[in-house]
């Protein structure tokens, strides 16, 4: 009889056990933008890309780093408005007179940042000879995150598309971006911290509207591409701690050409 009963109390254990498991855990997930004109984060990108004609074995590659400042900001510009400062950029196929131009307008640039996403002040793609239209200019759409201000469930997802006007050579176009978050895990690092750890992937294509043709140069930039990202959220203090995402350039302009991007996010304190 003792051995019946010690069975019925190890399977309810066992029951009550597998019911704690099926419990995940839960934690707001959202940015606090209240000192966000205190924030100071740095970016950067690298791009690698190939020519695939077989002849060539042409290689190229580039950089991009730069320091990402909170801004005052006014309510109509969002939650978050960031500048860059300190730019640097390293890009051999691009000739000099580009590269400056470049610089000048990632310096210029403002971002913002709300639940919605990030939207950019400077929306125009940058054509690049060898690059496939290497448009580092959305870069932080990419690896920041768009955060669902809302009580999550570890494994639960939500979702965001973002639209922004293109003004390409010569004509004009649309693009499109389509992220999908999950909620990964919510852990304590080795600070104590607790962490949210999210990541998503992400679709690009840009929709352009009919027109002639008129030169090989009207349709240098990334006509489409996916990417996926990973990113940590300190969860008391509602800032983020880091975020990566790749980003490759499955069609471009330049035919014969492969685009790979990694760009990378982390707080500096």
């Amino acid at each position: 009889m003792k051995r019946k009963i010690d069975w019925r109390v190890a399977a309810a254990l066992a029951l009550l056990a597998v019911a704690g498991c099926g419990r995940r855990e839960k934690a707001r997930i959202e940015l606090d933008f209240s000192k966000a004109a205190e924030w100071r984060y740095m970016i950067g990108a690298d791009i690698y890309g190939a020519s695939t004609a077989a002849d060539t074995g042409q290689y190229f590659s580039g950089s991009f780093r730069a320091y990402l400042q909170g801004l005052p900001g006014n309510a109509e510009d969002g939650p978050l408005r960031c500048g860059f400062t300190d730019v640097n950029l390293i890009a051999s196929f691009l000739s000099e007179e580009e590269r400056s131009d470049l610089v000048r307008r990632i310096s210029e640039l403002r971002v913002s940042v709300s639940e919605n996403g990030v939207t950019l002040s400077d929306t125009a793609g940058i054509p690049g000879v060898m690059s496939g239209g290497w448009d580092i200019l959305r870069a932080p759409a990419r690896v920041i995150p768009a955060m669902p201000n809302a009580d999550m469930t570890v494994g639960s997802s939500w979702e965001r598309e973002q639209r922004f006007p293109l003004s390409v050579t010569k004509g004009e176009a649309e693009g499109h971006m389509y992220q999908l978050y999950t909620l990964d895990s919510l852990f304590r690092n080795d600070a104590g911290v607790r962490v949210a750890a999210i990541s998503w992937v992400f679709s690009y294509r840009v929709a352009t509207k009919e027109e002639k043709d008129e030169g090989p140069r009207k349709r240098m930039y990334p006509l489409s591409g996916s990417g996926r990202g990973n990113a940590e959220l300190d969860v008391a203090r509602k800032k983020l701690i880091k975020s990566q995402a790749t980003f490759q350039v499955t069609h471009s302009g330049m035919t014969g050409m492969e685009i790979n991007e990694v760009a990378h996010f982390e707080v500096l304190e």
